[in-house]
């Protein structure tokens, strides 16, 4: 299965996540939670990177960072290996950490940043393993630190501290956040857990408008200075897709529930593929349709009938514009 391209541009928010390989309480080995914060905060300060909150639980950890330059998955692949080599050094033994590739899904900077981080630091309440009112007695997470005047560089609290209420980044602002907290906690758990749980699927995190927005950016705008997303190969069928679902008004939810081979995904395959090359294969894992063997056949059909007549067509062709 191909490996799904990453969107970089400067300034990127991401919710980055992974879990240990076959959910291995990586984090409960002594030991590992030192070297985990250790290898984060290195990352951080050779790639550039502004952490806006973490937290590593039994088998898994979240990040919600920013990539100043756009080198997410250098980075990502820095980190997750360096810390992989210290933790097997740290048990002797050898082997993969994590279950797969990480996840990372992008942030649009307002109040979606502040649900992100609340979401963050609110995992060890939700897991039962402390108590709210002593969320600064759980160590692997950047809540307690940033009640302290000589945190890593890299964690940064201002603009999230700011969307909660104009607070400061100071000990009395951390106060105030810890109630804030403690209200979204315990205020409608039901809407709160849904809420949550759209911030761990998808791609993007924010509003319709945000995404339109930066699909734009991305697909018709210069690449960004040392990075930026490609606008062909895989990452231009990322691209591609995003932009070609919402011109049909679809969503990723679509791409699994509607048929293989139904009209609407024949043609924004053959679409895709016209636009940046990628492979059948490609296709068929990110729009669900099957055998690549069907793909093949379904888009070389498609390609063969006339395209400017056709209502599908015209609301993709629009899409260049």
């Amino acid at each position: 299965m191909p490996r799904k391209p990453r969107i970089e541009y400067e300034g990127a928010i991401y919710h980055v996540m992974n879990r240990g390989n076959y959910r291995d309480d990586i984090f409960l080995v002594e030991g590992s939670g030192a070297v985990f914060e250790k290898t984060l905060f290195e990352a951080c300060g050779r790639f550039g990177w502004m952490l806006h909150a973490y937290v590593a639980m039994s088998n898994h950890y979240h990040l919600a960072l920013q990539t100043p330059d756009a080198n997410l998955a250098k980075g990502m692949q820095w980190f997750q290996s360096t810390f992989g080599n210290r933790f097997n050094r740290l048990i002797n033994q050898r082997g993969h950490i994590f279950q797969g590739r990480y996840k990372a899904l992008l942030i649009e900077s307002n109040h979606y940043l502040l649900q992100v981080v609340n979401y963050i630091h609110l995992n060890p309440i939700r897991a039962g393993l402390v108590h709210i009112i002593q969320l600064q007695n759980y160590p692997l997470s950047s809540f307690p630190k940033f009640f302290k005047k000589n945190r890593p560089a890299c964690l940064q609290c201002e603009d999230w501290l700011a969307l909660a209420g104009d607070l400061k980044p100071t000990a009395a602002g951390m106060r105030c956040y810890h109630q804030y907290l403690k209200y979204c906690h315990e205020s409608n758990p039901e809407k709160q857990n849904a809420m949550y749980e759209q911030l761990c699927h998808g791609w993007y995190i924010g509003t319709k408008e945000g995404k339109k927005s930066l699909v734009k950016k991305v697909s018709d705008g210069p690449a960004a200075s040392g990075g930026g997303i490609g606008r062909f190969g895989d990452a231009g069928g990322e691209v591609r897709l995003a932009q070609g679902l919402l011109k049909l008004d679809k969503t990723n939810d679509d791409l699994i529930t509607d048929g293989k081979c139904c009209e609407w995904k024949v043609v924004l395959a053959s679409w895709i593929k016209s636009q940046c090359g990628v492979s059948n294969q490609w296709l068929s894992d990110h729009l669900h349709m099957g055998s690549i063997y069907t793909v093949s056949r379904v888009v070389a059909q498609e390609n063969r009938r006339p395209k400017g007549r056709r209502k599908l067509w015209r609301k993709l062709l629009t899409a260049n514009r």
